[in-house]
Formats: C-alpha cells, structure tokens, sequence
C-alpha cells in the first residue's frame, strides 16, 4: 500500500506474529473458529478491517529492525485482545498491516457495528501506545483504520487458526484503498459499511473514491464516534405502519401495568424470535402508558437496559446500562456528567444515610472515587463487593417505588453477561414486595446463562408472572402490513406474493425485503407516495438479513450445518427420504 512490502507472501517475522496470535486466541473463540472447518467454499458477507502503520518504512528505517520489531511486537500485542473482544478475527498480518474479518469465520447480526467498534478502539489503543513508543524511542507511532463490507469466499481453516478466503467483487481492494485515504489516528469506511451502521455511529461524508474493480466511484465517510443515542436499528425511514397482529399482547402488558399503579409487583418474560417485534411491542406499549392519563400522579418512572451481542464477557454490563437510565444520563455521557446524576439522585433518596449507597452504585459505573466513598469500597475483594451493590440496588429500588411504580426492562436478555444475571435473580423477590414490574425480553435461548433468571422468576414468582410468546404473523397480517408500509392498492400480486413468501410472517424480514425492493426500483416514490416500478422475479435475502441468519447456522451443532449445507444444495423444499438418501451417499 505505498509503502514497498511484497504481499502475498508471509515474511519469517510474519509468520512468527500467527503463531504468538494463534496462542493468543481466547479458547472460545478459537474453538468457534476451528467449528467452521467446513466453511470451504462458502459465500459469506463480511466486513473488512484493514489497520496499516503510517510511513512503517521510515519508522523503521530510524530505529532500525531490531527496535522496529519490538514496536510492533508491541502493538500487536494490544490490538489483538480488541479485536477477539468482539469475536473479529485476523485474516492476514503482512509486515506492518493487519487485516481482520467481522462475519467469518464467526458469524454475528452485527458484524459491521462490531468492526466500527474495534477500529474506534484499536486507534484509542494506538494513540495510547503513541505516547509510550515516543517517550522511548523518539518516533511518532500513528496507524490508519479502513473499513469495507463485501463477500468473500471462505476457504480451509487450519488446526492453527489460519484460514484461506478469496475476495468478491473487490472487498479487500477497496477496504485498502479506503484505508490509505485515511488521517492518521483516525477511521474510514465505505458507503457498504456505512448502510449497516449509521444508526449507531456519527460519521462524515468524505467524498468519493475510484476503485479497481468498481464500475464507479464509491462513498466514503469518517466515523466521528458512537452517538449518545443510538436510533432504532430496524424499520424503514420515511415508511411508517401501526403494529400489525400483537393487539392481545399489547393489552396484557398494559393490564399488567395497571396492576402495579396500584400497589403491586409483577413480572413479564416476552419471548420470541429475532424480528418478530419485541421491541416494537414493547415501544408501543411504552408509548401507550405515557400518553394516557394516570390516576393520583401514578405515571410509572421507565427505565430499560440494553444487552449488548458482545456483553457477556462485560462484567455487569446490564446492571450498568440499567443504572444509567435510571439516573437519567446515556451510557455514553463523560463521568462528570454521570457523577453528578447519580450524586443528585442518591442525596434526594437518601439525604445523610447517601454513602450506605453512592460508593457502592459509582464503584459499579467505574466513577472514581474520592474521599469517604473511596475508604468504603478499597477494602473490600470482589465478593465483598457483589454483596454491597446487591443492597445499593435493593435500596435504591425500594426508595424508587416509594415514590411511584417502577417499570424495569431488560431488552435483548439473552446477551446478558453472567455477573448482572447473579445479581437479578437475588433481586427477584423484591417484585412480590415492591410496585414494580419486571420485564425481561428475550429469543428463546435456553442455554444462554441468562435463562438461569428467567427459570428462577417462574419457580419464584409463578403466579405474578405473565409470559407472553411471539409467533409469525398470519398471512393476512403480513399483507396487511405491507399494505401500510407502501400504501400501494395496485402492487402486483405477484411482487406481494413474493415478500410475502421470503418473509414467512417475519415483521423484521417483511421490512427488509420491501427495502431491497425500493433499492432495486421494483418500488419507486411518484407523485410523493409509492408505486410499483419495475417487475422483479425473485427476491434474495438482503445482506441484513444474511448476517442474522449466518449468525444462527454458526451456533449449530457441526453434524447439524453438515446436513443444512447439503439440504441447500437439493433445494428449498424437498420429500425428507431425499435427504436421507444423499446424506447416507455421502458418507
């Protein structure tokens, strides 16, 4: 990339770093990873993480090899553990570039969300490590950061992590080609990577780039950093619909709140698949309580914390984005800011009796502590310490529903990390005590560790829970639903007939499937609303989609994507004796 390196080719000192890398990997990872051993030939949507150090040959050139090795011995060493943190892992280290892939040979919903979080992390490592390699060697260590999602063909993974892939339409070239463009110290991304993640980050348009390969010229945009408030992932700007098929359960949630405006404590698991509309529901049931009038001021104070897909190796991960929303500032405001909040909230609660509880809560927002607060907590371990927070919280929540009832959401409840989990279990019994209701929202893991909460509320509190189980939509609402998506009486039946076929009653992929349409020009805007455009005769899965659905085939038994890997190739449907019959011929 400029700078004189023979590619394609792995140097001594390179393939020392795969071996030191091989050993770094976190055993589950690794162990995802050899899991994909099958992956030969397969297709995947990944997004590309290209990191190079900036003018490495004059770096090197002034230190000489021996230092210039240690340096960047030194900066792998730290961006390694980045990257494993949120499952990417390293496709190719040549010389002073490192290129990371997010979506293979692990799988997840949000890999390009994933790789933009890395890379804002890897250039904060790296500027710390800026100053260090300064104060020693007298050099200025700076790195650029390029991202791009495109498919890659998978190849053989290797008993020692390396694997094999082959770029499609250009996936690499212009991640390289974006990488190069960028500042030091700083992220880029292409327009491929930006469609995925604009809701979570605030970036800046950078203009166009001509690329080898590409028919014209491609977008690229700065990531600025994550926004305070992310905006809602899914849904389809500018095309609105009312909830469509979840009217008896809006109506139990709302029955169950009324319950605990007077007095009571409940409990509600709603449960479902990904894209069915939990957090729609939830957001219209959310919306329903604050418009309407509540008696005697009742109105429930809201609070919701948010799991994160890579959270569960986040020590109280919920437990802090809940506490946040509780006092009322985002997860990701300056302590400042979150010390204040959370120093104003406690003294009202609490008044003098303010330190039985503010060092233990700030302790667990990682606030620094001076003073009192700090004498309280610095003796104690970490068992100490749980059993401290638990009561802070307990506390905190009694003092809450003393004023007025509490609703406690915990979304996306099966990423939840093990030590939050701990803790809510033994709170659990607060909800026959206290007017609370506690909601958890999850897809149907039984073997994620944050069931463990969700079997402990059914032998607990039985009676006060209502669980409430999402299936797909009825034909006739999913037409229903397109219908208010598109307002369109005149759509083809069979363009209708085909979303309705691809999404199989799946709000989410009833969604995506009508983007893909507008992208295409089957769908086009005239005359400010939305008519049918051009004729299309069959419908792929839109990338978003293929993401969610390769992150579930991943989590599979080995025999189990065996078997749905050769159920591809015979075709969508197919008599099962069929199956078995070249299942067996295989072996």
């Amino acid at each position: 990339m400029h700078c004189g390196q023979p590619v394609g080719t792995d140097t001594p000192t390179d393939d020392a770093r795969l071996k030191r890398l091989a050993a770094a990997t976190p055993a589950p990872l690794a162990k995802k990873v050899l899991s994909a051993a099958q992956l030969a030939g397969e297709r995947r949507t990944v997004t590309a993480l290209l990191l190079d150090v900036v003018d490495a040959a004059a770096l090197s050139e002034a230190v000489g090899d021996e230092d210039w090795a240690a340096i960047m011995n030194g900066a792998l060493d730290r961006f390694y553990p980045v990257i494993y943190r949120y499952e990417g892992s390293i496709a190719q280290l040549l010389g002073d570039a490192l290129l990371a892939f997010f979506g293979a040979p692990v799988a997840h919903e949000d890999d390009a969300v994933r790789a933009v979080r890395a890379a804002l992390d890897l250039a904060e490592v790296a500027q710390e490590y800026r100053s260090a390699v300064r104060e020693r060697y007298g050099i200025e260590f700076a790195v650029r950061i390029g991202l791009n999602t495109g498919p890659v063909t998978m190849g053989r993974v290797s008993s020692d992590l390396r694997y094999e892939y082959t770029a499609m339409g250009s996936t690499v070239n212009l991640a390289a080609r974006v990488q190069a463009d960028a500042q030091p110290m700083s992220v880029l991304i292409s327009e491929h990577s930006h469609d995925f993640v604009t809701a979570f980050f605030d970036t800046q348009d950078a203009g166009l780039v001509r690329v080898r390969g590409y028919t014209g010229p491609a977008r690229r945009y700065r990531v600025i950093g994550a926004k305070t408030t992310p905006e809602p992932m899914r849904g389809l700007m500018g095309l609105e619909s009312p909830m469509v098929g979840r009217e008896a359960e809006l109506g139990a949630l709302l029955n169950l709140c009324e319950a605990v405006q007077a007095g009571l404590g409940r409990a509600a698991l709603v449960i479902g698949e990904p894209g069915l509309g939990k957090t729609r529901l939830i957001a219209e049931w959310k919306a329903t309580v604050e418009d309407e009038e509540q008696p005697n001021g009742r109105t429930p104070r809201w609070v919701e914390g948010r799991c994160l897909s890579y959270g569960q190796g986040l020590a109280y991960q919920l437990l802090i984005d809940l506490l946040h929303s509780l006092i009322g500032v985002p997860d990701m405001a300056e302590e400042p800011e979150t010390r204040a909040a959370l120093g104003n909230l406690i003294d009202e609660l609490f008044g003098e009796e303010s330190m039985e509880v503010y060092p233990y809560l700030g302790h667990l927002l990682l606030l620094k502590l001076d003073g009192e607060a700090l004498e309280r907590v610095k003796p104690l371990d970490p068992q100490a310490l749980q059993t401290q927070y638990l009561a802070a919280l307990r506390k905190l929540l009694q003092a809450l529903t003393s004023q007025r009832p509490l609703v406690v959401v915990l979304e996306d409840l099966h990423w939840a990390d093990p030590s939050s989990i701990e803790l809510l279990v033994r709170l659990l019994p607060m909800v026959s005590a206290v007017p609370v209701l506690l909601c958890m929202v999850t897809r149907p893991k039984r073997d994620a560790p944050s069931w463990k909460l969700v079997t402990a509320a059914q032998e607990m509190i039985g009676g006060s829970l209502t669980e409430l189980s999402l299936g797909a939509l009825s034909e006739d609402e999913s037409r229903q639903l397109v219908a208010n998506l598109l307002k369109i009486e005149a759509l083809p039946e069979r363009t209708r007939s085909l979303i309705l076929k691809k999404a199989e009653g799946n709000p989410f992929f009833v969604e995506e499937i009508v983007r893909m349409l507008i992208d295409r020009g089957a769908v086009v805007r005239r005359d400010g609303g939305w008519t049918a455009g051009t004729e299309i005769d069959s419908v792929e899965i839109p990338s978003n989609l293929e993401g969610l659905l390769m992150a579930r085939i991943d989590q599979l038994p080995d025999e189990a994507k065996h078997i749905l890997r050769v159920a591809a190739v015979i075709g969508r449907q197919f008599p099962l004796r069929v199956l078995e019959y070249v299942l067996e011929r295989g072996r």
